[in-house]
């Protein structure tokens, strides 16, 4: 079964004809098409409104952070805070640095700082001091005694260094304990604010406060609008495909009608013909109906009705009767 974006695509590059792809194929193909379509734009109607819903809450839980991350005073901590952690974690990189330098030292040079100290001391003495003239140690030896004193004299520097090292690492170690603490404080007091918020927006259970959180939930609702948007237009094109079925299945089961007669335009011969009789006057339309219908030649009306007069004026003059009229009077007798 071919998905409703290539229909839709089938009957696009063809516009003469909307169902010539559905033609050839059987009605209850179409029929059982069109009730997998029903379920599919169930199935994403559904989806639809639970994506939007997700998106809801987010965009309210993003509101919800944001809103409390531009309240002052959680600004100022959480500025002191993020300054707390970054020079945590400059301690920390420290300490690292002078720790490994120290232990290098440690184990190059084997020996203590102060006994490092003793034996360059003794060395010096025996450098610097009298001689006995019966026991005058030869040049050889003199220089393995000097090539001693100096390695001894680099070595105490190396030692030197690593206890200043070790001394450094226990300040920074106290400073470090110092800013966690702080740290600590300050997230205490964050996260108190953030409870009491929590229980009038139960939406924020389970979140971390902090721009992390912040841009994570951004980054959630981005990705719900577009998964939310393809969606849409998926439930979109199956509708339009579903439309598309239910008028082809329409016109096929729609009884075929035998056609109705053609609405009559314009005046009827006999009409025409009755208006002539009459001595009407006639209008252009009525005048070509009158000529096409043979004109005066064919107006049976016309004999019938001259016949009709004639014989109407015989009964009136056979009607007439011949009676004796009454004697006048004289008018001379009157003036008499």
């Amino acid at each position: 079964m071919n998905s409703p974006k290539d229909n839709l695509k089938n009957v696009s590059e063809n516009k003469r004809d909307l169902f010539e792809d559905l033609r050839s194929r059987n009605i209850s193909d179409v029929k059982n098409e069109l009730r997998l379509l029903d379920n599919e734009i169930n199935e994403l109607s559904e989806r639809f409104d639970t994506l939007g819903k997700e998106l809801e809450n987010a965009t309210n839980l993003e509101l919800l952070l944001a809103d409390i991350m531009d309240n002052d005073d959680y600004k100022l901590k959480s500025k002191e805070a993020k300054h707390l952690a970054g020079e945590l974690k400059k301690t920390h990189n420290e300490i690292s640095d002078l720790q490994t330098k120290r232990n290098l030292i440690n184990e190059n040079v084997g020996l203590p700082s102060h006994q490092c100290e003793n034996e360059l001391l003794r060395v010096y003495e025996r450098l610097t001091g009298e001689v006995d003239i019966f026991k005058v140690p030869s040049i050889q030896k003199e220089e393995e005694w000097f090539s001693y004193f100096f390695e001894l004299q680099e070595m105490y520097k190396l030692m030197v260094e690593a206890d200043q090292a070790h001394k450094k690492v226990g300040e920074l170690f106290k400073t470090q304990q110092d800013n966690f603490t702080q740290l600590k404080s300050l997230n205490s007091e964050i996260s108190a604010t953030f409870d009491s918020v929590i229980q009038d927006e139960s939406i924020l259970e389970g979140v971390q406060l902090n721009y992390s959180s912040l841009i994570e939930i951004r980054k959630s609702i981005y990705n719900l609008k577009r998964v939310r948007s393809k969606c849409f237009k998926l439930r979109k094109t199956a509708r339009r495909e579903r439309g598309r079925l239910q008028a082809y299945v329409k016109h096929l089961e729609k009884p075929k009608s035998k056609g109705k007669p053609k609405a009559r335009t314009g005046p009827s011969t006999h009409e025409v013909k009755e208006k002539v009789s009459s001595g009407g006057s006639l209008s252009l339309q009525e005048l070509d109906v009158f000529l096409k219908s043979g004109g005066l030649k064919n107006l049976p009306s016309q004999q019938s009705n001259t016949s009709n007069l004639t014989r109407k004026k015989k009964n009136q003059k056979s009607s007439v009767q011949v009676a004796r009229g009454k004697p006048a009077k004289s008018t001379k007798g009157m003036k008499d």
